[in-house]
């Protein structure tokens, strides 16, 4: 029984150095368990919204708004820095923003930054890119 105790202890110790030296960004992976587990005490997750699932896609269909993701991921930015690191026109700037504050991937503070959902469903691209090369 001792000899059990002790090896208990040791896994304890392992999972805390482990728990330690977890990626940043795999912190995200984490949360994202936390969240689910959180939703799935009902006993199952909550049936799929079409409308929120197209518009939330929609919103990452675009490697401008991607681009974006992954500057704010880096700082928080103002606007007039997202525009010249783009590149584009103001307009266009102001509608991929609005998309992605909407979709709650981005939220408008003094500056414009990446939200817990943002960090979410760049690293969902980053996996789905790992994972295979798209053809088309």
């Amino acid at each position: 029984m001792e000899d059990l105790k002790a090896q208990l202890e040791e896994l304890k110790k392992k999972l805390e150095v482990l728990e330690e030296s977890i990626d940043p960004v795999d912190e995200v992976m984490l949360s994202i368990k936390a969240h689910l587990k959180r939703k799935l005490e009902g006993g199952k997750l909550p049936e799929l919204d079409e409308e929120k699932a197209t518009k939330t896609l929609k919103a990452l269909a675009n490697p401008d708004r991607i681009r974006i993701l992954k500057m704010l991921a880096e700082r928080s930015m103002g606007f007039k820095e997202i525009k010249e690191a783009l590149g584009v026109e103001s307009p266009t700037v102001s509608h991929h923003l609005k998309l992605l504050v909407k979709t709650g991937m981005v939220k408008k503070e003094e500056k414009y930054e990446l939200s817990s959902n943002g960090r979410l469903f760049l690293r969902l691209l980053e996996i789905m890119t790992a994972l295979e090369e798209v053809e088309e």
